[in-house]
């Protein structure tokens, strides 16, 4: 009688010993550390990448902070420089009334 409910190919040499089962068991587990490192590999390499990034990153904040102050401070000389001339040509227009 064929019985086609169930699949048991694969089992035409019996069913493995538990020796047989415990090495398959190591060699699975073998392939997925072999995994794990090379994704562990990969992992320090782009934290490796990440971290010269980073300090690439904070050298150019660095130099452009340094251009933010210097540039402020030249813009408030300059505002202070517009302001003294328009408070001297305000002075020149209406006439200076101080008492010499």
């Amino acid at each position: 009688m064929d019985d086609d409910l169930i699949d048991d190919s694969g089992f035409e040499l019996g069913m493995p010993s538990h020796v047989d089962m415990l090495k398959h068991y190591c060699c699975v587990l073998e392939a997925e550390l072999d995994i794990t490192r090379r994704d562990l590999r990969r992992a320090h390499q782009n934290i490796a990448g990440l971290i010269i990034m980073h300090r690439d990153a904070a050298k150019a904040l660095a130099m452009l902070k340094v251009e933010n102050q210097r540039i402020t401070l030249r813009l408030s000389d300059f505002y202070a420089a517009e302001r003294e001339r328009e408070t001297s040509r305000m002075t020149y227009g209406y006439g200076d009334y101080t008492k010499k």
